[in-house]
């Protein structure tokens, strides 16, 4: 297993110079029972790794409660800004209320995506998942036209619609929730008028006229982190710390996304677990997962089957992969991830209730 990426970040008992007087990154220590509740949901904490670049290229962090935060801060104000964004709890995301946790369930039409390429290419199979995904427990049902797996090929607009359209139609008649999984502006145009509800795009709306057409749809967006393109982003992806510069990636797109018209209450992002990461970056990103609450908007998080699974153990096809994806999918769980995506909706349901009961008995 790749162990790059470990290096750069090194852990001090007092920092040596105050919280706040430079860029200042806070990742809360999650436990039972905690002080501080994360981003208004069940999990909490008392303690952080409190987070600075150490003038070499790299970052050194201190374990610290809050009140010890506070005394030790450049800028009260600003550390208390921190812990609120932190903890306030969230608005109600397309609809959805924040304050526990909900699966978005994959839905690919298409012929070649990593995991299920075409299982569910073709009209009468799209709406029959749709359907089981909700009976499930999905509050979601993320709908792709185009793959985004590693060293995947773009396909035109047309084809991307003539895809995603007619499931998309059917599913919101049937009163579900809708999102809909594109990096291109005609496509989410055309999506949110026919029913889409949410725009979903791996490239952070980085795209030609893509956060035009987001703003204007009026629909809430996930904007997710990729380093690259799908055909080029598992090209040796390098990072000095990569939990810190994807939040500072993920922070300057809610900036231009509220620029733009978006408001926060419409925005959540996603660190882009598999997307131009190695082994050791995504486990560094699940880890590391609660210190993107600090963007003070919803957090998906998507490690469903991806290929780090396979590398960590046996080499198993997407199809073997359940278990762990539920391993992941739990860990994300008790980061305080408000959106879960997944392909075992079922399994997913199940693990995370258990995992909310264990929570609801030990605080």
């Amino acid at each position: 297993m790749n162990t790059d990426a470990t290096s750069k970040l090194a852990y001090e008992a007092v920092p040596k110079v105050p919280p706040f007087c430079q860029p200042t990154w806070l990742r809360p220590i999650i436990t039972s029972g905690g002080q501080y509740k994360l981003a208004g949901g069940p999990t909490s904490f008392c303690q952080l790794d409190v987070v600075m670049a150490d003038g070499i290229d790299g970052y050194v962090a201190s374990r610290m409660d809050c009140d010890q935060l506070f005394a030790l801060a450049d800028d009260r104000n600003m550390a208390s800004k921190a812990i609120d964004d932190l903890t306030i709890a969230r608005p109600h995301f397309a609809g959805l209320d924040m304050s526990w946790s909900h699966l978005m369930g994959v839905l690919n039409v298409t012929p070649d995506s990593f995991s299920d390429g075409g299982v569910n290419h073709g009209l009468a199979k799209a709406i029959a998942a749709g359907k089981a995904m909700a009976v499930e427990g999905a509050s979601i049902i993320d709908i792709g036209g185009e793959s985004t797996r590693p060293g995947a090929e773009p396909v035109s607009r047309n084809q991307e619609l003539a895809r995603i359209l007619p499931p998309i139609t059917a599913l919101a008649r049937a009163e579900m929730l809708i999102s809909v999984d594109t990096r291109h502006a005609a496509v989410m145009t055309r999506a949110t008028a026919a029913g889409a509800a949410i725009i979903n795009d791996v490239q952070a709306l980085q795209g030609e006229d893509a956060m035009t057409a987001a703003a204007a749809s009026g629909a809430p967006v996930v904007m997710m982190h990729m380093k690259g393109t799908p055909e080029t982003m598992q090209q040796d992806p390098v990072y000095d710390f990569a939990p810190v510069e994807i939040y500072e990636f993920l922070k300057q797109r809610v900036a231009a996304a509220i620029a733009a018209g978006i408001p926060a209450s419409s925005i959540a992002i996603d660190p882009g677990f598999g997307f131009g990461k190695t082994v050791t970056h995504n486990l560094q990103l699940v880890n590391w997962l609660s210190l993107f609450h600090g963007l003070g908007v919803v957090v998906l998080f998507g490690a469903s089957r991806k290929s780090s699974i396979a590398k960590i153990s046996a080499g198993e096809p997407a199809e073997a992969r359940l278990a762990g994806s539920l391993a992941l999918a739990a860990a994300a769980w008790r980061q305080g991830a408000q959106i879960i995506r997944v392909h075992d909706v079922a399994e997913t349901a199940q693990a995370l209730a258990v995992e909310a009961a264990l929570r609801a008995t030990d605080s």
